[in-house]
């Protein structure tokens, strides 16, 4: 069993040798055992300034805010205002994609579990007022294309969460970020939390970095590339590492604040921790979704990681052993340092891989034919082609996301991958990332599954 003095020993002796490693300018890490907590900085907040990085610092923690506005919407299951199984547009009567007839049959759970089948990755500007959510469901989410049944299968959808967030809105009579605030912040005692920049200002605040030319590590332009049209689904949510930290204890907890407040009902918290749906082209450490959560072993371990231009978080909670997780960083290999840090205290606890070697290739491979083509959607271009040993990816990135690039101030050129066979379908990139080819059975694949997203065929 890992005790709160075994995590101060090995995050004295390795979280600012690892930083260094894994060229991360600053980070932030909190654990939670029990009762007991561990709290540890390196770094800077900003190359630019040399403020160093306090247990207390800010961090933008992206996609982690999913799990946030799923419990939000938990809560409205408690309070009987929804069902899981309701269909959205029984409370939203406004939301539809683009395929009015198939959209209906969303319900709540399917964009819990990301299963809606609607296209995904929605970060187009709307407003930079209270309206800003409303106005992405009711003006953006329309124009989605559906290209697979709801239900089908997991293709993570920030979409979706948006959708959840303007739920969250109606049924409470507030605004997302004022629901979040008054629903889950007052009752687990957080109050380093910022919600945009405005609130930022107010704290020890980092910026993200990313590498440019000669001076490596460098930090943006600006504080936020993401627009504001999203927060449910964590475009500028920030908190401190102590912060999120209490959110994971009281998931760990089974719904309860430290003050005995029963903020979410021990029901909810165990069914958002349930396996659900299985996560794709996973298959060193299969894990699956639940409300909200990513889940490992069967709910022994559940985590969501957050990541953007210049910024990567991770939370993970071990529920049987009351242990949470967390850390904030704000530039390099966050992957990596979440790989080498984080990942061997939780596996420890939970006696549990989260990650493992990459399988080695397969001894006979497949025809490529069935997989070379274009596959896109509205921020991306995936063009694969057959190379001598396996495939080739050449994504490039479009749409919003080509946008946030260059508001980064950032180059935006198109990024090249080998891919391997190692299963039927199944694909290993040089850095360790799974691909999968979907439907392949009698004609060429019609979705690339990568980064957690089924990319459609543009063309044969």
């Amino acid at each position: 069993m890992l005790s709160i003095d075994d995590v101060r020993e090995r995050l004295g002796a390795d979280l600012d040798r690892l930083a260094r490693e894994h060229g991360v300018p600053g980070a932030a890490v909190a654990v939670a055992v029990g009762d007991e907590t561990a709290e540890a900085a390196t770094g800077v907040v900003n190359r630019r300034t040399g403020v160093p990085v306090t247990p207390e610092a800010v961090f933008q923690i992206q996609s982690v805010t999913k799990v946030w506005t799923a419990t939000l919407v938990l809560q409205l299951v408690d309070d009987g205002l929804i069902a899981l199984g309701d269909r959205v547009r029984d409370h939203l009567p406004e939301f539809r994609t683009a395929d009015p007839a198939a959209s209906a049959r969303v319900t709540v759970e399917h964009l819990l579990t990301h299963t809606g089948g609607f296209e995904g990755d929605l970060w187009t500007a709307t407003t930079a007022g209270d309206d800003a959510l409303q106005r992405l469901v009711e003006d953006e989410v329309p124009r989605l294309p559906q290209p697979e049944e709801p239900g089908a299968r997991y293709s993570y959808c920030s979409a979706g969460m948006a959708v959840l967030g303007r739920l969250v809105e109606v049924k409470r009579g507030l605004t997302w970020a004022e629901a979040l605030r008054r629903r889950l912040a007052e009752p687990l005692g957080i109050t380093e939390l910022a919600f945009d920049a405005n609130d930022a200002l107010g704290f020890n605040t980092a910026i993200g970095h990313v590498p440019q030319g000669d001076r490596g590590m460098w930090p943006l332009p600006v504080w936020a590339t993401m627009p504001e049209s999203n927060p449910a689904a964590g475009n500028r949510l920030a908190m401190s590492a102590r912060a999120l930290l209490a959110f994971g204890r009281m998931h760990a907890a089974d719904g309860r604040a430290p003050s005995g407040e029963q903020v979410l009902s021990e029901a909810s918290a165990r069914a958002m921790r349930a396996s659900r749906i299985p996560v794709l082209a996973t298959p060193v450490a299969p894990k699956a979704v639940g409300l909200g959560w990513e889940v490992y072993g069967d709910g022994a371990v559940v985590g969501h990681g957050g990541g953007a231009l210049g910024f990567g978080a991770m939370l993970h909670v071990v529920p049987e052993h009351r242990t949470a997780v967390v850390l904030l960083a704000n530039g390099g290999d966050v992957n990596a340092l979440i790989r080498d840090l984080v990942e061997p205290l939780v596996e420890q606890v939970a006696n549990l891989r989260l990650s493992g070697p990459a399988l080695e290739p397969a001894e006979t491979r497949t025809d490529p034919g069935a997989y070379v083509g274009l596959y896109a959607n509205a921020t991306q271009r995936i063009q694969v082609s057959a190379d001598g040993d396996g495939l080739t990816a050449v994504i490039e990135s479009t749409g919003a996301a080509a946008e946030m690039i260059e508001r980064a101030g950032l180059p935006s050129a198109p990024s090249t991958f080998h891919l391997r066979e190692v299963e039927p379908g199944t694909f290993v990139t040089e850095s360790g990332r799974y691909a999968r080819f979907l439907d392949t059975a009698d004609s060429p694949a019609r979705f690339l599954h990568l980064g957690g997203r089924s990319v459609p065929r543009a063309e044969a």
